[in-house]
């Protein structure tokens, strides 16, 4: 009987027949590159190895074959294997230089629905703005890969081993995501590459700047812009706003009573009387004797008038000012492809009446939605739930006895903001945001944080929408402000799992199922340390290589000392240690999926593999608190934010393990630690199960639940989840439900195939990508589609 004839596949795809003389020739040339004198029966031995390895079932590929002669070298002669990886190394760059890049190019210009177009679901890559910054993206990876990444990191990132993000941007030099100070520019001023900007003085003229304010200093980062505490940094334009209403209607009521009144001097007499919006009856009272003293022979009434019409103005433009911020936000394209600011703004512990003014209006303007009342997709809201100021279980207590009249307002609280806490679950009932970030959850506080303090929010938690968490700091004050992440790499967990288990299965033949994965979970803990102590040295080679870029580079963010820290620079002075207060990330994904390689099962129901799943994030913080005292830098573990990575990794394992149940059987890995999203699990077990990882993954992390049916209709089932949440320590989290819209009616629900007013069957839905919302599945990357129409419902 003749033997089957053993095809190999070739890298563009075709098949051609196996010939073991080509492996004897490259491990010849091996040798001779060493300076050493071939071996022949070593080199006989190691092809004989190679080919008895291989199976006519299952053609192998080129790359595949030169893993298994890579192998055997190592175990022969070690000093040879070495010159095998360079000598191959070398060829695939000049090969990638002719055959892989070209793929891709082709691939852009055909505006196909491919993952390397679809990369990015905020940016619309078939415009011709879009074309280019693919364009550039494609090919700044392919340098970064071949010419400034050492071999190491290039050849884990090729291979699927680790993902170095953003790698596009490497060049560049720049950091990933910034929260601003706003306060510090408004009082100072900023320039601009133009010109000046003043001190604003009026809320809309405070919207307008914070909105040019994220689109430039987007185009110095490659991640997310992050105002911390948008409450009280837009409180001052809203109190500039009441006082130049209230002294132009007292001023104009003056005069028609003959009474002269200077503006400008009432102006200032409102400022030092602290004249201010006020809420408690009592307190406008206050406010209009020293009014009256202000204005002599301007009577109460006209007092009265002048206020309410103050408070009217005030009012109509703080809602115009929020409507034109959200609006921008979701219009003002900072980059090539219809890209809109990644951007993100935490408030709700600002409890002056200007600032819950503020938020009442940003709430309603969320609410009303963009011109034909499409949600908002930017920015990103992050309602911040402190004890005493926004959250009290006595207040929860009281509104849950009855929920519609604390829905109407109809209720005092003690915590002063929790009614605006109301007002956020209603908001998030009907646009999905804001999302709640747990101020007193322990790893979240700030010992500084004092109650008096009018700067007490540099001392609260802020967050990035997407989930990037900056906040302890081991090179100056521990808060969010002024300063970022400065890049973050993830490791491929399945894959360490599938090794671990293979390992322990030959380790073990034989041997009981407990046996074994007791042998895989000590494997898999080991190599979950090895990489993460090859990422934290990647992560260090980076910001060395960052930290040579020159202000000039970034000179919005350095020269106007948005990057605290960055004024003190010359323009041609590198940045050097003043972005070392920045954050390293090292981060997972696929914990369920690495858990099931292991133990058959995920970590929602399994004990052990939750355990184990907790171990390995550990694992990788004890590695994270080594590199902290070897570099003096904040490293930090990240619950990694995967849009492309989802799937990336996976496409990768199954062509390298083939299609392993519940492991890579699907087209995405599930996000870091998250319970898999077609887990049938309740609301209040996720949040349960969930929790505790928050604590260890100190870079950032998110907690999802999702919903069925319109949540607006369960306002108070919101404010649950948002106790439940808070109670269990939950770090930061957000509620999912389906948004609908109608393109042709507008009408806004669950909508199923049609619509049920107008049977259109042009329906955008609305859903959460990573952080952030995107209003068409369309933009979405083929792992991203395949996970949300996995997503089971929670109850």
């Amino acid at each position: 009987m003749d033997t089957p004839t053993l095809f190999i596949i070739k890298r563009d795809g075709k098949q051609e027949p196996f010939s073991p003389e080509k492996i004897e020739n490259a491990i010849v040339k091996a040798y001779r590159a060493s300076g050493i004198q071939e071996n022949k029966s070593i080199i006989q031995n190691i092809v004989q190895k190679v080919s008895t390895q291989l199976s006519t079932e299952t053609n192998p590929t080129v790359e595949e074959i030169q893993d298994l002669v890579e192998h055997e070298l190592m175990v022969c002669d070690p000093f040879v294997a070495k010159k095998y990886i360079i000598y191959r190394e070398w060829r695939n760059v000049e090969r990638d230089k002719r055959t892989g890049m070209k793929q891709i190019m082709d691939g852009i210009v055909r505006i196909e629905k491919n993952d390397v177009n679809l990369s990015n679901a905020n940016m619309s890559a078939h415009t011709p703005a879009g074309q280019m910054m693919t364009f550039a993206s494609e090919v700044t990876k392919d340098y970064t890969n071949k010419y400034l990444l050492g071999v190491k990191y290039a050849r884990a990132h090729r291979n699927g081993d680790i993902h170095i993000h953003d790698l596009d941007y490497y060049p560049t030099k720049t950091t990933t995501c910034i929260q601003y100070d706003l306060e510090d520019l408004y009082e100072r001023g900023f320039r601009t590459k133009n010109g000046s900007i003043r001190t604003p003085q009026s809320i809309q003229s405070y919207a307008t700047l914070a909105t040019i304010i994220f689109q430039t200093n987007q185009n110095e980062q490659h991640g997310g812009q992050s105002i911390p505490a948008f409450d009280f940094f837009m409180a001052k334009g809203v109190l500039k706003t009441f006082r130049r209403h209230l002294a132009e209607a007292l001023v104009f009521i003056a005069g028609m009573r003959d009474i002269a009144i200077d503006r400008k001097v009432l102006i200032d007499g409102l400022v030092s009387e602290g004249v201010s919006v006020q809420e408690k009856p009592d307190l406008i009272e206050e406010a209009y004797k020293k009014i009256g003293l202000l204005c002599p022979g301007v009577d109460r009434k006209d007092i009265e008038r002048a206020w309410n019409h103050a408070m009217d103005k005030t009012t109509r433009e703080t809602h115009q000012a929020m409507e034109g911020f959200i609006h921008n936000l979701n219009t003002m394209h900072s980059r090539g492809g219809n890209q809109v600011v990644f951007s993100s703004i935490n408030y709700g512990t600002d409890t002056s009446p200007e600032a819950r003014l503020l938020m009442r209006e940003l709430l309603s303007a969320t609410t009303e939605g963009l011109g034909h009342g499409e949600v908002p997709i930017f920015p990103i809201q992050i309602f911040k739930v402190k004890d005493g100021v926004s959250f009290s279980v006595a207040d929860y207590e009281k509104a849950m006895k009855d929920f519609p009249a604390a829905l109407r307002g109809e209720m005092t609280f003690e915590a002063p903001n929790f009614d605006l806490l109301i007002e956020a679950c209603r908001t998030t009932s009907k646009a999905l945001f804001p999302n709640f970030l747990f101020l007193d959850t322990k790893y979240n506080k700030n010992e500084k944080w004092n109650a008096e303090d009018p700067k007490r929010y540099l001392y609260e938690l802020a967050t990035m929408g997407c989930r990037t968490r900056v906040f302890e700091n081991l090179r100056g004050e521990k808060s969010s402000v002024g300063r970022g992440n400065l890049s973050f790499t993830s490791m491929n967990f399945p894959r360490l799992a599938i090794e671990a288990m293979r390992e322990a299965e030959e380790l073990n033949p034989g041997c009981d199922k407990h046996t074994i994965r007791n042998e895989a979970k000590s494997i898999f803990l080991s190599s979950v340390r090895r990489m993460a102590e090859m990422i934290a040295e990647q992560l260090y080679d980076r910001y060395k290589y960052q930290r040579t870029a020159l202000a000039c580079q970034y000179p919005f963010m350095m020269c106007n000392d948005v990057w605290k820290g960055g004024a003190s620079l010359d323009p041609n002075e590198e940045v050097g240690d003043v972005i070392a207060s920045g954050t390293l990330g090292i981060g997972f994904i696929g914990g369920h999926n690495a858990m099931v390689a292991i133990y058959g099962e995920g970590h929602a129901h399994n004990k052990e593999a939750y355990q184990t799943l907790y171990d390995a994030i550990m694992v990788m913080n004890n590695v994270v608190d080594e590199y902290k005292r070897k570099y003096n830098l904040n490293y930090s573990v990240l619950a990694t934010p995967a849009e492309g990575l989802s799937g990336r990794f996976t496409r990768m394992d199954r062509k390298k393990y083939g299609i392993i149940p519940g492991v890579t059987d699907r087209d995405y890995y599930v996000n870091s630690f998250h319970i898999d999203v077609k887990e049938p699990v309740t609301i209040f077990e996720k949040i349960q199960l969930e929790a505790p990882f928050h604590a260890i993954t100190r870079g950032g992390h998110i907690t999802y639940v999702e919903l069925d049916g319109e949540a607006k209709k369960n306002i108070s089932g919101i404010l649950k989840i948002v106790k439940a949440m808070h109670d269990a320590e939950i770090g930061y989290g957000s509620i999912n439900h389906p948004v609908d819209t109608c393109n042709k009616c507008g009408y806004r629900g669950v909508i199923y195939a049609k619509c049920p007013v107008c049977a259109g069957e042009d329906i955008a839905r609305l859903r959460r990508i990573t952080g952030y919302l995107t209003g068409s599945l369309d933009s979405w990357n083929s792992a991203k589609k395949s996970e949300e129409k996995d997503r089971i419902k929670h109850c």
